[in-house]
């Protein structure tokens, strides 16, 4: 008895441990800041997302196909969405990667809607590259490339030297299930250049020839332009809340709006709202475990303007964001 057990033992110790060489603690954290962007470098789509510290997610997604193109629409086809959701860390998943979660997914606009803008025709479609219950892995800077399949290799973009490179250089986020992979870029890093101008009051008007009303009890007014894409924003404070409206040329249908908002949450309690005259809609979202987001849209069919007003608070229900956006909201022509 006591040789067989010896035998066992000396065939345990021969065999090799294959034991999961513990990390560093990562968290979401680690991870804002950061713009997450799924592209092979060479085509006119990307999927783009920004994490919050909480695991909650927001995203767009493009595919550009001027190829596509009809009478009402010369310009091409784009099929397009936003996207907001929610992911978790479910522990590490080997020497150099960990287990996230995507616990929810959901597009904000209808999928399959489309509409004409400009001579170019918007089609909503399901987010490319990131799908809800699906399980990625995520790999730190510093992590040795040959660890990825060479499938990986150009969404990790290893190798757009020429040469694959012998280490990550920045985050990297894939999914085996929908083949790809999402590389967290810092702003710096992915070269984005701040578009936005600041300007006066008077200025804003010059430039995108749109202003606003300031509502009561307003303070630190700050107004933005985006002039190429027409769309103007006065940022303010009223008390400890922080809100941001903006405006934008849009050729809409009575019925129809644009989140022009760049808040991309998994809204809830939506409902249909009027400013003055103009249709609209007002949602709520939570954001982090005390803070939470509101946001209104409205369409001035006359003139053509998208409006927004958004709010990030801690106490939703202490508020009446459509009476400030009666405030906002000054009719450039008109009725609407």
């Amino acid at each position: 008895m006591k040789k067989m057990i010896a035998l066992i033992l000396s065939v345990m110790m021969a065999l090799p441990v294959f034991a999961v060489a513990e990390q560093a603690e990562i968290g979401f954290d680690d991870l804002a800041g950061l713009e997450w962007s799924f592209l092979s470098g060479v085509g006119a789509w990307s999927t783009d997302m920004r994490f919050q510290e909480d695991g909650s997610f927001s995203g767009e997604f493009h595919d550009s196909e001027m190829g596509e193109s009809g009478k009402d629409y010369p310009d091409g086809t784009v099929y397009c969405c936003s996207f907001a959701g929610r992911m978790s860390l479910a522990g590490q998943a080997d020497e150099y990667a960990w287990k996230v979660h995507v616990d929810q997914l959901k597009v904000n606009e209808e999928v399959g809607s489309e509409y004409i803008d400009d001579g170019i025709r918007f089609v909503i479609v399901e987010p490319y590259g990131i799908s809800e219950g699906d399980d990625m892995l995520l790999y730190r800077p510093g992590t040795p490339v040959n660890v990825l399949s060479e499938d990986m290799y150009l969404w990790a973009h290893v190798m757009d030297d020429g040469e694959p490179a012998e280490a990550l250089e920045t985050w990297f986020l894939m999914s085996e299930k929908n083949e790809s992979g999402f590389v967290g870029y810092s702003f710096d890093e992915a070269g984005f250049a701040n578009p936005w101008i600041d300007v006066t009051e008077e200025e804003l008007i010059q430039t995108v020839g749109v202003y606003f009303g300031v509502p009561d009890g307003a303070e630190n007014v700050v107004y933005r332009a985006l002039p190429d894409a027409e769309l103007a924003e006065m940022q303010f404070t009223i008390g400890d809340d922080e809100f941001c409206a903006r405006i934008q040329s849009a050729a809409l249908e009575y019925g129809q709006l644009m989140n022009i908002a760049d808040m991309y949450f998994a809204w809830e309690n939506e409902q249909a709202i009027t400013v003055q005259h103009c249709y609209g809609t007002i949602a709520q979202a939570q954001t982090g475990s005390e803070d939470w987001a509101e946001l209104c849209l409205w369409y001035d069919l006359v003139p053509g303007l998208m409006y927004s007003l958004s709010v990030s608070t801690t106490d939703p229900d202490g508020l009446d964001l459509t009476a400030i956006a009666e405030q906002v909201y000054i009719p450039m022509q008109g009725d609407c």
